[in-house]
């Protein structure tokens, strides 16, 4: 039979952390939750712009063939 000891000298007074930290931490947790979204979101439009830019054909050389002046330069 195995018999369990309980000292009291392993346990410690344990303080809960203060209502003022609690509340400092998760609002910079919903910082840093915020801040991580928005740079998710904007790699993800520059991802789409530079794919955007990929597809896109070459068409300058029609513009230097028009017959019409262009009221400004290209």
């Amino acid at each position: 039979m195995t018999t369990a000891v309980f000292s009291s000298a392993f346990t410690r007074d344990v303080q809960a952390p203060s209502r003022f930290s609690v509340i400092a931490v998760r609002v910079i947790n919903a910082l840093i939750e915020s801040r991580t979204k928005t740079a998710e979101r904007e790699l993800r439009r520059h991802e789409a712009l530079m794919a955007d830019l990929g597809r896109r054909q070459d068409h300058s050389g029609l513009f230097h063939e028009q017959s019409s002046l262009l009221p400004f330069k290209i």
